[in-house]
Parts: C-alpha cells; sequence; structure tokens
C-alpha cells in the first residue's frame, strides 16, 4: 500500500475519532432514571435529554413516524461476581403528525404489544410524551426469581440522520444505572 494512502486511511480516523469523542460529552443521554418498587412490581421513571434536535422534530412535523427504542434490563447485583440479567424488555414510543386532524399521535409499546395511544395538538406535548415517561411499569418479579439487590440500566436508540444522504444511522445512548432497591412482596 504506497505510503499516501496509508496516510489518509490514518487521518481519517484520527477525525472520525476526534469526531466521536466531541459528540460524547453533549450528545443525547437519558439524565434521570428512576425507580419505584411498589410490591412485586417495578416503576420506572426517565427522561431523555439532547435527543430531539432540528432535524428529528421536521420529520415528526412532515409526518413520518418518528421511533425512539428503550432497552430496559433488570440486573441483580453480586458483590464478588457478575451481576445477573433477570429480565429484559424493549420499549418503544412513536410519534406521527396527521396533518388533516392536525394532531400528533404517540403510540407507546412494550416488547411489541400496544401500552397506549395518545393524541394532542401541541408539539411540546408530543415531545415530552416520546421523550419522557412517569410510571412505566416495566417488570412484574415473579416469586423464585432474585428479588434483592436490583438495579435496572436503560439506554434508547433513535433515527440520527442519514450519511450520504441515503444511509440511516441511528444513535445510541450510554447505559444508565438506577440506585440498588429490593422488591417485597406479600405472602399470598
Amino acid at each position: 500500500m504506497p505510503r499516501s494512502v496509508r496516510a489518509a486511511f490514518v487521518l481519517c480516523g484520527l477525525f472520525a475519532a476526534a469526531v466521536a469523542a466531541g459528540q460524547e460529552g453533549n450528545g443525547p443521554r437519558i439524565t434521570q432514571l428512576r425507580v419505584d418498587a411498589r410490591g412485586r412490581d417495578v416503576f420506572l421513571g426517565f427522561t431523555l435529554a439532547g435527543a430531539l434536535n432540528p432535524e428529528l422534530a421536521r420529520k415528526i412535523e412532515a409526518g413520518l413516524e418518528t421511533a425512539i427504542r428503550y432497552e430496559i434490563r433488570l440486573y441483580r447485583r453480586y458483590p464478588y461476581w457478575f451481576d445477573d440479567l433477570v429480565e429484559k424488555r424493549k420499549y418503544r414510543a412513536a410519534a406521527t403528525y396527521d396533518p388533516v386532524t392536525r394532531e400528533y399521535a404517540v403510540e407507546e409499546m412494550v416488547d411489541g404489544k400496544p401500552l397506549r395511544r395518545t393524541t394532542t395538538r401541541d408539539f411540546a406535548e408530543a415531545a415530552k410524551l416520546l421523550l419522557s415517561r412517569e410510571n412505566l411499569l416495566a417488570f412484574h418479579v415473579p416469586r423464585g426469581r432474585p428479588s434483592r439487590n436490583l438495579y435496572v440500566q436503560m439506554r434508547a436508540t433513535f433515527d440520527a440522520g442519514y450519511v450520504f444522504t441515503i444511509i440511516p444511522v441511528d444513535s445510541r445512548t450510554a447505559w444508565k444505572k438506577s440506585k440498588r432497591f429490593n422488591v417485597r412482596g406479600s405472602e399470598q
């Protein structure tokens, strides 16, 4: 391989690493992850910040479905060993704009099953429904499963744009880890 081609590859690699490092600190991230264990049910509240860029907002206002997919994992923590994955879920929030009725529709699904559908005329409310959630029933810990030293990890994936105007690119946040908690169930 000629020396000039090798130097071009090295420069491209350094440029890509610099761009990736620059985007790491100010990119989209899950800022709040709250866990509330009620009985054997685990409820979540979360907020995704920095994901609604102008390109994503234009996509929603154009009537194209815009979805954010959240991966949620429940782990049991072991202090001197690897943590154990107890269960995982996929939560999806998708927003579309209907220009005829001038309403935004936000559909929520958990593991491919419909959870709820909300319509609103306000873009800010639709964006809030897309980027944050309170009281999401994420897990039910049955008897016989670990119920102590649990924690939740979560990350979001969404369409970030296009490369060369034809190749779709997904953006993914870093994993956000909750505080540890225990579930307590009524003995029946």
